[in-house]
C-alpha cells in the first residue's frame, strides 16, 4: 500500500512537469502578444483574452497532471507481471500517456478558438507524450518493483 502511494505521487510529479512545459509555453505566448498588444494596439489573437489565455495556461498543466495521475495508478495497481516487464510496461505507458495527451489538443482547441496551428501542434506532441511517458514508466514504478524485489529477496 505504501508502494503504491509512492508510485501515484511519482506519476503526479511526472504529470505536473510534463503539463508545465506547454503550460509555460503558453504563458511565455501570452505574455509575448499582450507586449505587442501594449505596443501597438489589438492584433487579433485569441490569447489577447485572459479568459483564453488562462484557459490554455491552466488547461494544459490539468492535461499534463491528468496524464501523470493516470499513469501513477496504472502503474501502482496493475499485475505486477505488467509493471516488471519492462517492454510490455513501456508500451502500456506509450499507449497511456499518448492517449491521454490528448486533452492538451481538446485544451489547444478550445482556448485557440478552433485555430490550426495549437491544435496541430498538440497533436504532433501526442507520440512525444507517449514516448516521455514510456521512458519514465520505470522511474514512476521505481517503488513498486523495489517493493517487489525485495519480497523476493527474502
Amino acid at each position: 500500500m505504501k508502494e503504491s502511494r509512492a508510485v501515484v505521487r511519482r506519476g503526479l510529479t511526472f504529470g505536473v512537469r510534463a503539463g508545465a512545459i506547454p503550460a509555460g509555453a503558453c504563458a511565455v505566448l501570452w505574455g509575448m502578444i499582450e507586449a505587442v498588444r501594449l505596443a501597438n494596439g489589438p492584433g487579433g489573437s485569441t490569447l489577447e483574452d485572459p479568459a483564453l489565455a488562462g484557459l490554455a495556461v491552466l488547461g494544459s498543466l490539468a492535461a499534463g497532471v491528468l496524464v501523470g495521475a493516470v499513469t501513477g495508478l496504472m502503474l501502482a495497481w496493475a499485475p505486477l507481471s505488467w509493471i516488471s516487464s519492462g517492454p510490455l510496461r513501456t508500451l502500456i505507458c506509450f499507449v497511456l500517456g499518448g492517449t491521454l495527451s490528448f486533452t492538451e489538443v481538446a485544451v489547444m482547441a478550445v482556448s485557440s478558438k478552433g485555430g490550426y496551428g495549437p491544435i496541430a501542434l498538440a497533436l504532433l506532441a501526442m507520440p512525444v507524450v507517449g514516448a516521455v511517458t514510456a521512458a519514465r514508466s520505470r522511474e514512476i514504478a521505481a517503488a513498486r518493483l523495489a517493493a517487489a524485489a525485495r519480497r523476493l529477496d527474502h
